[in-house]
């Protein structure tokens, strides 16, 4: 699970300086929500149950900003698809499923 959880964060902060001169706010925000997972990883040694919350809250995150690119594109009758714009979805789709599996864990 850490090691999933790595290569999300290394993922996700590869990704604020791929979007930082295209889009600087959605870049400080994909930023803050990679400090997420990094945070999981911080916490790791104290609670298991800490990096399965991580991993929930970052991907959903994740699949917001995503969905909300999408449908900013959609509305423009513009689909950009660049390197930034392909990682962003596909950290938004993982991260739904993440997020799905590990609310199954909590029951």
């Amino acid at each position: 699970m850490k090691f999933l959880l790595l290569i999300q964060w290394l993922a996700a902060f590869s990704l604020f300086f791929l979007m930082f001169k295209g889009d600087t706010m959605l870049a400080f925000c994909v930023l803050i929500f990679s400090l997420i997972y990094l945070f999981g990883l911080l916490e790791s040694r104290k609670d298991p149950q800490r990096i399965r919350a991580h991993v929930m809250v970052g991907g959903i995150m994740f699949f917001v900003a995503a969905v909300l690119i999408f449908l900013h594109d959609l509305s423009r009758l513009e689909l950009k698809l660049n390197l930034s714009r392909i990682l962003l979805i596909v950290l938004g789709l993982v991260g739904l499923v993440q997020a799905r599996l590990m609310r199954k864990q909590f029951k």
